[in-house]
């Protein structure tokens, strides 16, 4: 049997934007710098890898932990009551629970935000099993957190179908020996049939006409 493994941020929730956007935010309110809206480099991976990716392309420092808590500060106010889900999840979701398919959460995101996150749209019922990159040594491109999430599914990695809307997210997947599906998002077809992933150009859609076959 295989199981089903689903990035979150851009996923199961279309959050990326506002994720990204308080990057920005905190890079103005402690740096005074603009770090623009080209987050290809970042998207997918922890947040702590994230803030320092930005703090050595501007050369600047400050504390790790501080900026983290004021990034998830700024994503809690931006996004409360305006997340939404992907059209189709929940009847995706729906039929794998149905039918007895194993799911789970593997994200870069810490637990609070992936919990606070699927509550906002009304997913959290769905999936008993999240592995976050803050329980693992090394975040996305890294597989670590996907063979997280296998552990917890007792499922094998080689029998587990990944969701992805990031390269790094994807590549970890891959690296662990799972099999990708790359969700439209900022990348495109050409980039996830390049690291040897699938893509789903239709969402979740494609994927619910694949079951059906």
């Amino acid at each position: 049997m295989r199981a089903f493994i689903f990035d979150c941020d851009g996923v199961l929730v279309d959050s990326e934007k506002l994720s990204c956007g308080a990057l920005n935010t905190i890079f103005d309110q402690f740096f005074g710098i603009d770090i623009g809206t080209d987050y290809a480099p970042i998207i997918g991976k922890a947040l702590n890898d994230s803030i320092s990716y930005y703090l050595e392309k501007y050369n600047c420092k400050g504390d790790l932990s501080s900026l983290m808590e004021a990034k998830e500060g700024a994503y809690r106010s931006s996004a409360k009551g305006k997340l939404k889900t992907f059209p189709g999840a929940v009847e995706l979701l729906t039929d794998l629970v149905n039918k007895g398919i194993p799911i789970a959460v593997a994200s870069s995101g810490s637990l609070e935000k992936i919990q606070f996150s699927l509550n906002e749209v009304g997913l959290t019922h769905f999936f008993k099993i999240i592995a976050s990159s803050e329980e693992v040594q090394r975040g996305k491109p890294n597989p670590d957190v996907f063979i997280l999430a296998a552990d917890r599914l007792g499922v094998p990695p080689e029998h587990c179908v990944v969701i992805e809307d990031s390269l790094n997210g994807a590549k970890g997947a891959l690296d662990a020996g799972m099999k990708v599906y790359g969700f439209p998002g900022a990348f495109s077809e050409d980039d996830f049939h390049n690291l040897g992933a699938y893509y789903l150009p239709n969402g979740f859609f494609t994927l619910i006409a694949l079951l059906q076959d």
